[in-house]
């Protein structure tokens, strides 16, 4: 199999490297054997940065115009930025699994005006990769000018935006503060990401599955000394790396049967939202086996925020909620399992007289699942919302950033318009559904053809839990964990010879 690509995109205007530089950076990534080898190799290019910093009038009082000027010509070979920083911890969690990678520095391809330049350079480092990063600084909660420049130069270049397609999307921030909104920035540019036609993913399982790398550090060069954001980095560049090689194992294959497509009627008014699916429905059903759970007919109870969860360690087609039998979760329980691609669906009418939202409890009363160790993990989930001119409730990032801390697969939101009762953009949601099933094909290959032949295990990891921690670690709970996993591997691979054929030539 040829070797996938991974990007990352350092989006600061203080970045250290050249074009030259940042070739000569892989290089010096691929020395790092060990994860103390790449900190003490970040903390030295941090401080070459700092001292350039300095070396370039700081020390001397200049203005900081003089001083910029000054570092833009010493552009070269030695030092990170933070964003850098990030950057190559990334690169070197996606080598570790596998991946070649290599690291492009935006300020070297739009300065400060603006102006675009070394853009063949750029272009073909967009069409090559499999799997982009890219690592911002924070700006009031957003991202920077240059990362901004980088998705706008996509958006209006068909090519670029056809060659992204179903491509993996992971990203990193660093911010001045611990909280200083490292998550929004992810979050925002994962949205326009996936809009564009990618698949996000956040970081890996081993830093808890959230949004990406979030990384912490004020002056120049100091992210070094971020262990936590380091490792989320890290993480990050770890599941860019693994998705997207799953994905490209996947074009050697195909399935025996249909994509299995759940979706899940979580906020509806009068049958609005099922009768508008209902008129599309035909035209997609030949291509996928359509399940639809009409949640908002049920009651879901709200999550009780237990100490331990789930209840006990088992296997994933245990219901281990607390809640029990007590409303309807449980007889859908192993419907979402089994599915290879879940559509939340939600209404958003402007007059809510009637309406029915079970879907705050229904996120909440996940948690079991994400903490039985990712049971949909690799899933793909495509959020579906048809609003009302008007209503702005703002659905569609509310479902990516709660869905995509399961570890699964995001695809960019289907969104429908209505007004006076009449779906206005019937053939976007035909086309938004039909990307959906073509993505789910190539997500569930790669999940089945992964899980056998790399034979990963992931493990919930419960930081911040006390409790949950030490029943975690006890002998019985590990025990018992190793067996749960085991069964799942087990099952996998039986979905594997079942459904997976390898294609003829």
């Amino acid at each position: 199999m040829d070797e996938i690509i991974v990007t990352a995109y350092a989006a600061s205007l203080r970045n250290a490297r050249s074009i030259e530089g940042g070739e000569a950076l892989i290089e010096e990534i691929k020395t790092a054997e060990t994860r103390e080898q790449l900190l003490e190799f970040l903390a030295t290019q941090g401080n070459i940065h700092l001292e350039k910093f300095y070396e370039a009038g700081r020390g001397k009082g200049l203005s900081y115009e003089e001083i910029f000027s000054s570092l833009k010509k010493q552009k070269g070979r030695k030092g990170l930025s933070n964003s850098e920083i990030c950057a190559a911890a990334a690169l070197w969690g996606a080598q570790s699994v596998g991946a070649k990678i290599q690291l492009v520095s935006l300020a070297n391809h739009f300065d400060e005006k603006g102006k675009l330049l070394h853009e063949d350079v750029l272009r073909q480092t967009i069409q090559e990769t499999d799997g982009f990063m890219i690592s911002s600084p924070v700006y009031f909660g957003d991202r920077s000018s240059l990362s901004q420049k980088l998705i706008d130069y996509i958006r209006n270049d068909s090519v670029l935006k056809s060659s992204i397609r179903g491509k993996i999307y992971g990203g990193s921030a660093v911010g001045a503060k611990r909280n200083g909104g490292q998550e929004t920035c992810l979050i925002y540019q994962m949205n326009d990401m996936i809009e564009l036609g990618t698949l996000g993913v956040g970081n890996d399982y081993e830093t808890t599955s959230q949004y990406g790398g979030t990384g912490h550090a004020g002056d120049v060069g100091t992210m070094a000394k971020d262990d936590y954001g380091l490792k989320t980095a890290i993480g990050t560049g770890k599941r860019l790396a693994s998705v997207a090689t799953m994905m490209h194992m996947a074009t050697e294959y195909d399935l025996n049967d249909k994509p299995k497509l759940c979706l899940c009627v979580l906020q509806e008014q009068n049958d609005r939202l099922f009768h508008y699916f209902q008129s599309i429905v035909e035209e997609i059903r030949g291509k996928a086996d359509i399940m639809i759970i009409r949640l908002d007919l049920e009651e879901i109870l709200p999550c009780m925020a237990c100490d331990i969860c789930p209840t006990r360690v088992g296997l994933d087609q245990d219901f281990r909620c607390i809640r029990g039998k007590q409303d309807a979760l449980h007889r859908y329980h192993n419907n979402l399992l089994d599915s290879d691609v879940i559509v939340p669906a939600m209404l958003s009418p402007n007059d809510r007289t009637g309406l029915v939202s079970v879907y705050q409890a229904f996120i909440e009363r996940l948690r079991y699942i994400r903490r039985g160790d990712y049971a949909l993990s690799n899933r793909l989930i495509a959020p579906l919302i048809i609003s009302e001119i008007g209503s702005n409730e703002n659905l569609n990032m509310r479902m990516i950033t709660s869905f995509i801390r399961h570890h699964t697969v995001m695809h960019a939101p289907i969104i429908g318009w209505f007004q006076n009762n009449r779906l206005l953009n019937k053939d976007d949601l035909i086309n938004g559904l039909n990307s959906v099933i073509d993505q789910s094909r190539r997500v569930t290959l790669g999940r089945l053809i992964g899980a056998v032949l790399r034979n990963e295990i992931i493990l919930y990891k419960p930081i911040g839990y006390v409790l949950s921690t030490a029943k975690d670690s006890a002998s019985d709970s590990l025990k018992k964990r190793a067996e749960s996993i085991r069964k799942r591997i087990e099952k996998t691979g039986i979905e594997y010879k079942r459904r997976v054929h390898k294609k003829a030539g």
